[in-house]
């Protein structure tokens, strides 16, 4: 355990890092820049998350999955990347000839043609960092990934900087500046690693890209569905509200996520090392173990967050203070995926990948629903409480569906029972939000934890004003 622990800690450097230097750009930008501009950056934001989510096409995925089972790792480096570029080629094509367009949808003003243009040629340098950040977490090279994390966030940081300096002081400015200091950052990351380039054959290996395939296109079907819960909400606030509470909303999003380096930080630390145990056949106990901590640990984050979220939220500049009303409610996604990636594993080693799709629909249409709702009556404040309702139904999904996989692995059954995979209930969480005027009045969580070998159950409920 102590090792698991120095290589934790090891991984945790970069994401820290890069958190770091995420927090010291959100009150630049919001120093700057107007809630209704800061919203415009925000669509910006939404679209290079779905290019992200898709371009891979579960590519990189499959990477990961194959990575300790096939022998020669760089052919199958090269190999996985060879679609997702293709599949970019196409993505490139639309971007540039309907650049009005998407600049229209984007930011209400077909006159931004500059940066679809500049967007479109990012995703191919995408590809390449997220298959060469894949490959050396993958050999857990800890030091190495997070160099390469903090070099990438900072080259984004020193170009939104010198654009604010250097340019005029719009969300254009910013978006330029970050796409060139992300586009810098990459090109560095590829001379650096220009190792993994050099020495093997990329011509087409169809028995393998089929096998990677098979596993790849159902995550990617359902990484699909999972964007829309990611990006429906501020979708919905710019055209069913406007671009200041988008603005607002991106805001809190942006502090909120600060907790997302506890589940990067684990993600990169656990999914390597559970692939290990998987193929080492260790037994059950190592699972729970992780398990349990992880759980510890990100729920006095949670709390620490939610109880300081009045002195938090000063980062901010003070148009934006109306933020601290929705962001503790928004922390609900960073809180529940780190909390999945320990529950993820009965489908991932049962190969049934299609199960992601299910738990990604039916965690999609609960948001959808809730964002229709809401929305139009509460704005930002009603995209908040969709969004913390989606990632809390799409962790018991997973929880569900855990059982479909992990029990035929280990002979356990449901996670929810005493004989439970993972030895504890791994969260029961709701939460009501009443909204009143321009408001969050109340809102309740409560979470349980029930250690089964030890008959401990421990409730912590609290009620934040």
């Amino acid at each position: 355990m102590k090792a698991l622990l120095i290589r934790f800690g090891q991984f945790s450097i970069g994401s820290l890092g890069a958190a770091l230097l995420n927090l010291i750009l959100i009150p630049i930008t919001t120093y700057f820049l107007t809630p209704a501009e800061y919203g415009k950056t925000g669509m910006f934001l939404l679209a290079q998350t779905m290019l992200i989510y898709c371009i891979y096409l579960g590519f990189d995925q499959a990477f990961t999955r194959e990575f300790h089972d096939y022998p020669n790792k760089k052919s199958l480096f090269k190999q996985a990347m060879l679609i997702p570029f293709s599949f970019a080629l196409i993505l490139i094509l639309i971007l540039a000839g309907f650049a009005p367009m998407f600049s229209s949808l984007l930011f209400a003003d077909q006159n931004y043609v500059g940066i679809i243009y500049l967007l479109a040629l990012s995703i191919v340098l995408l590809i390449f960092e997220r298959f060469i950040l894949l490959f050396i977490r993958m050999e857990n090279r800890a030091f190495s990934f997070s160099f390469s994390n903090i070099l990438v966030k900072l080259t984004i940081l020193i170009g939104a900087l010198a654009a604010l300096l250097f340019s005029s002081k719009t969300f254009s400015s910013v978006v330029y500046g970050m796409l060139i200091g992300q586009m810098a950052g990459d090109f560095l990351l590829i001379i650096i690693h220009r190792r993994l380039f050099q020495g093997e054959s990329a011509n087409l290996n169809k028995m393998l890209i089929k096998k990677l395939a098979r596993f790849g296109f159902p995550v990617a079907v359902g990484t699909v569905f999972y964007s829309m819960l990611i990006v429906m909400d501020k979708l919905f606030l710019r055209y069913m509200a406007d671009f200041s509470e988008l603005g607002i909303y991106t805001a809190a999003f942006k502090v909120a996520s600060a907790l997302m380096v506890l589940q990067i930080s684990f993600a990169n630390f656990w999914i390597p090392t559970a692939y290990e145990w998987n193929k080492q056949a260790k037994p059950l106990i190592y699972y729970e173990k992780v398990s349990q901590m992880i759980m510890f640990v990100i729920a006095l984050f949670f709390l620490l967050m939610l109880f300081m979220k009045e002195q938090i939220i000063w980062i901010l500049s003070p148009a934006y203070m109306e933020a601290q009303y929705i962001f503790p409610l928004l922390c609900f996604y960073p809180l529940m995926m780190t909390v999945s990636e320990t529950t993820n594993l009965g489908i991932v080693f049962s190969r049934k990948s299609v199960l992601n799709i299910y738990v990604s629909i039916i965690a999609m249409l609960a948001a959808l629903a809730l964002n229709l709702t809401l929305i139009p009556l509460y704005g930002a404040k009603g995209a908040a409480v969709a969004t913390g309702s989606g990632y809390v139904i799409f962790f018991l999904c997973k929880n569900i569906f855990l059982n479909a996989g992990l029990g035929r692995i280990f002979g356990k059954t449901s996670c929810f029972h005493h004989d439970a995979a993972f030895h504890f209930e791994p969260i029961k969480c709701f939460f009501t939000a009443r909204i009143v005027g321009k408001s969050v009045d109340t809102c309740r969580y409560s979470f349980a934890f029930l250690d089964v070998p030890n008959g401990i159950k421990t409730n912590v409920c609290f009620h934040a004003a």
